[in-house]
C-alpha cells in the first residue's frame, strides 16, 4: 500500500499534477507531473486518484481505489523524486476491477516511462 507520505492530499496538488503530461489507458487517464530540478530533492513521488461516482457505487470506488494503490506502490522508485502521479479512473474500471487493475496501471507506467525516454533524448 502507499504510506501517507505518497499521497497526494491538497487540492493544489491535485491541480498541478493535472497540468502534466497525459498517458490514456483503456480504463485510466494518467497524468504524471515532473519537476524541476530544485523541487526534486528529497520530496517524494505522490499519487492522487480520481474515481467519480460514474465508476460504480461507494464499495466499488474503494475498491478500485485499493487496487490502483496498491499497483502503483512498486513502481514508485521508477519515477524522479518529487514527481506527482494523478490517475482518473473510466466508468470500465469497474468491471476491469474484478479481474485486477495491477496489469494496467504497470502498461501506464511503462508507457509513460518510454514517452520519456524518447523525449529525453
Amino acid at each position: 500500500m502507499l504510506a501517507q507520505k505518497n499521497r497526494l492530499r491538497r487540492a493544489s496538488d491535485f491541480a498541478l499534477a493535472s497540468k502534466g503530461m497525459r498517458i490514456s489507458g483503456e480504463n485510466f487517464l494518467l497524468y504524471v507531473a515532473t519537476p524541476t530540478k530544485g523541487e526534486q530533492a528529497g520530496a517524494p513521488v505522490k499519487v492522487g486518484l480520481i474515481v467519480g461516482k460514474n465508476v460504480g457505487g461507494s464499495v466499488v470506488r474503494h475498491r478500485v481505489s485499493r487496487q490502483i494503490r496498491h499497483a502503483i506502490a512498486p513502481h514508485l522508485e521508477e519515477f524522479p523524486h518529487g514527481t506527482l502521479l494523478l490517475f482518473r479512473a473510466h466508468p470500465g474500471a469497474a468491471a476491469r476491477a474484478d479481474k485486477n487493475l495491477s496489469g494496467e496501471v504497470s502498461a501506464l507506467v511503462a508507457k509513460y516511462l518510454s514517452r520519456r525516454s524518447s523525449t529525453a533524448q
